[in-house]
């Protein structure tokens, strides 16, 4: 499952981007929740007083991006801290870890399953897709990629 704020697709491709993954998918029933935490965080997002427009896309229930269109307000210290402390919050709700680095999703093709592996194990695949979690930009990032050719297998 998929899915993303109702202004995801007008934010620019040069938007700023963050990606958090969970090392388990998202629970089915917890849904309405993360849709509505989400919503919450981007549109109170705040840089010193002037408002953030962002939006979020949750990726197969397992990662969360985030964007930032900083044409008029740049996300910076503070307002950066805020917006992982309301992040810090959906994962102790949720009851699941989304600042794990060290395991990434991974599958032979589009019919599998995803599995959760340890980074170090995936960068030995040559073959499969994983969630892809690493862009700078909104415009750079492929949320389901092929392992071959990635930074994960160059």
């Amino acid at each position: 499952m998929t899915f993303e704020s109702k202004n995801w697709n007008s934010l620019p491709e040069e938007s700023r981007f963050w990606c958090f993954s969970a090392r388990y998918p998202f629970d089915d029933s917890k849904h309405d929740f993360l849709t509505n935490a989400l919503n919450e965080l981007c549109w109170t997002w705040k840089a010193h007083g002037q408002p953030i427009k962002a939006g979020f896309r949750v990726i197969e229930k397992r990662a969360i991006a985030i964007c930032a269109d900083e044409s008029s307000a740049i996300a910076s210290g503070c307002s950066i801290d805020s917006r992982m402390g309301l992040l810090k919050k959906i994962s102790l709700e949720l009851e699941i870890d989304i600042f794990d680095r060290f395991h990434i999703h991974v599958r032979e093709n589009s019919s599998s399953k995803w599995s959760s592996i340890s980074l170090k194990v995936a960068k030995t695949m040559e073959s499969g897709e994983f969630i892809n979690t690493v862009a700078n930009k909104k415009g750079d990032w492929n949320p389901i990629s092929k392992i071959k050719g990635s930074w994960l297998c160059p």
